[in-house]
């Protein structure tokens, strides 16, 4: 359940704060560095916000110049398989909190290694993408379906995906926005800073090798579940 104001996530002992907000600031950052190299790198998709594919395959299928159906869709139906896979495994596993979210993890950084693999050697699209720029497009996309709905399930303060969401929240929680605040402030305004601290990196990244910048995502990832279900706090 999400934490009550005044005291974000679930504590892992009286009067101690879940540390999984601060891990969730990482796992973050890599959903902006794996969208600037899908945005930039794979031909105008995004493969954790889904709002931007539905929109740019309605514009694709009206005719607009320089956007792709085939990959607006690649995007859409891998990461809906992802988030399938995910919500299965949740069902499945959530009873033992820390190796689900430890598994979860585990497969979402294996898919990005995938990815980071296959775009060995890859350039960015230029007019017309290549087979491989579609494959490295879906396995990310699965990755970040899978992840994004273990949040879903997980019901932390902050989901790693639904940005739009944590801005909103942010401004209704405000005293601008008629709210009184919380302690969980502080983690929103983060994740809003996490995924554009992640942008910047990938699109540097992006100029240097697609792959290193894939690997780095999945190394946050799994580094910062991992590093959560480790501390003793987790097991709560």
């Amino acid at each position: 359940m999400p934490g009550r104001p005044g005291r974000p996530g679930r504590p892992g002992r009286p009067g101690r704060p879940d540390p999984l907000p601060k891990a969730l600031l990482v796992v973050t950052a890599a959903t902006g560095i794996v969208d600037a190299v899908a945005y930039l790198g794979l031909g105008q998709v995004f493969t954790a916000f889904m709002t931007g594919n539905i929109l740019f395959l309605g514009f694709s299928l009206a005719g607009a110049q320089g956007l792709s159906p085939i990959g607006s869709g690649t995007a859409l139906t891998a990461f809906g398989v992802g988030a399938v896979a995910g919500s299965r495994l949740g069902a499945a596993t959530s009873e033992r909190r820390r190796r689900w979210l430890l598994t979860s993890a585990a497969l979402a950084a294996t898919l990005l290694v995938a990815a980071a693999l296959t775009a060995i050697g890859l350039r960015p699209v230029g007019r017309h993408p290549e087979p491989r720029h579609y494959a490295v497009t879906a396995l990310i996309a699965l990755a970040m379906g899978l992840r994004s709905a273990t949040m879903w399930r997980l019901g932390a303060v902050l989901n790693t995906t639904l940005i739009t969401g944590t801005l909103v929240t942010l401004i209704r929680w405000s005293s601008l926005g008629g709210g009184t605040g919380d302690s969980a402030q502080r983690y929103r305004a983060g994740g809003l800073l996490a995924v554009l601290v992640g942008a910047v990196a990938g699109a540097l990244l992006l100029r240097v090798s697609m792959t290193v910048a894939l690997l780095l995502a999945a190394a946050g990832v799994f580094v910062g579940i991992g590093g959560y279900v480790a501390l003793p706090a987790s097991r709560s």
